[in-house]
Order: C-alpha cells, then structure tokens, then sequence
C-alpha cells in the first residue's frame, strides 16, 4: 500500500532560482535520460513526487511530497543508488547539497514526521487539478496544545474542519509534525478540484486564530503564497 509523506527545507540564501531553473528545464531531457529516472525512482520505490516554493520572512523553503511504501523505505533506497554510484542518485545528492545543504547519503539527514490529521471528503474521488504544500513554525511550548488540537479535528470538531475544508476547495486535509535539529514544524497538504478562497468562512476564523496563536505568524501569513514546481504542463 502506497503513503504520502510530505516535510519541509530550508533553502540556502541564493538557491531558489537554481531550484526553479531546475525544473524549468525538466521538459528538455533526452529519453534516455527520462527512462534513467524512471528506472531511480523504481529503485527506490518513489511513486510520485511534487514540490513547491514558500517564501517566508525566515526566508524561502522548499515542500516535498513523496509518494511510496514509506518514507524510510524511499531514503534507505536513496542512500543505496548513492552508494553505488547510480548517476541518477549522485545528480540528486549534487543538487539537494547545493541548494539545501543536505546530504542525503547520510541517515541522520533522512526527514524525521509524523502524521497528525488526515481527511477527506466524499469529493475526494475526484480528480484533483489542484495540490498544495506549505509549511508553519511551531511555537516550542504549542507542541501538546498543536496535538490536542488535531486529535480534536479528527473527532469532536471534525465537523468544522469539513466545512473549512468545503470552503477552500478542497478535498483533501493532511497534515504532520517535522522535528528538525532548528525546531518543529507544521506541514500540511491540501488536494482540490478547483481552489476557492475560503478565508473568511466562519471555520477558517476558528481554526486561522488557534494556528496564529500555535504559530506566532499573523493571519496573511497562513494562506502563503506558493509557487507549485512539479505542476504539470498543459
């Protein structure tokens, strides 16, 4: 049974554009080359992936979304092609340790998360045209209330959630908890077919103070701006 598992990156000072020329020029690799990936990512038993950029006042980060058996098995298989010197692997170590600074031969880097809230509505069948990613700091002395509070949407205020949920669009809610040696953080997915703005729902009013107060970011901070780098091309 495949999963998803989504975290987040801090990118170094100067590397967004590297990342956005980087899948910018996806479209013009060779099939040979496309069949070497295609080859990598059943290697590793990567079955889908999609990114996106967040800019912050912190700075940028990247939103990973990786789809597998789970996400141990994804950075086991990883480190292995890196090993052994796939040219595929060692091109992807190159460039996350460039423009993240991380080196993904060693377990240590491997993304450390775990799943706090997933939902989906009866509409989750069908397709979704649109996904999103982003990320929120947690507050060090939040972490228990932040749990209590998602444990909370997944039973007696599930309710609300859904309605949010209807209200922007979507269809899909995951959310989890990143431990990072520089602090925690909040990641969430959505999946919908068509986004709406839903900011001022009556749901979203509850929910958006309880994150600020989670968070300390302010209201405009919650519906960040993201720029989706695996979109797929019309």
């Amino acid at each position: 049974m495949m999963g998803r598992y989504c975290y987040c990156s801090k990118v170094l000072p100067g590397k967004t554009a590297t990342i956005k020329e980087h899948w910018q020029n996806k479209g013009d690799q060779t099939a040979e080359v496309h069949a070497e990936e295609i080859a990598f990512f059943n290697a590793i038993k990567l079955t889908s992936f999609d990114s996106w950029i967040q800019p912050t006042a912190q700075g940028d980060f990247m939103i990973h979304c990786l789809e597998g058996p789970s996400l141990q098995e994804i950075f086991k298989g990883l480190r292995e092609q890196i090993a052994i010197k796939n040219p595929v692997a060692l091109k992807l170590h190159a460039f996350y340790l460039d423009v993240l600074g991380k080196d993904y031969s060693l377990l240590e880097t491997e993304p450390k998360i775990e799943l706090l809230m997933d939902l989906s509505l009866p509409s989750a069948r069908v397709h979704a045209k649109c996904k999103w990613g982003h990320c929120y700091p947690l507050l060090t002395d939040k972490e228990q209330e932040h749990r209590q509070f998602r444990k909370e949407a997944m039973g007696t205020k599930k309710t609300r959630h859904e309605a949010t949920m209807r209200a922007f669009g979507s269809t899909r809610l995951s959310v989890w908890l990143q431990h990072t040696p520089n602090g925690k953080y909040i990641i969430g997915y959505n999946e919908a077919g068509d986004k709406k703005q839903g900011q001022d729902s009556e749901g979203w009013k509850d929910i958006s103070a309880i994150l600020m107060d989670h968070t300390g970011l302010p209201f405009d901070q919650l519906s960040p701006t993201l720029e989706w780098l695996t979109q797929p091309k019309n």
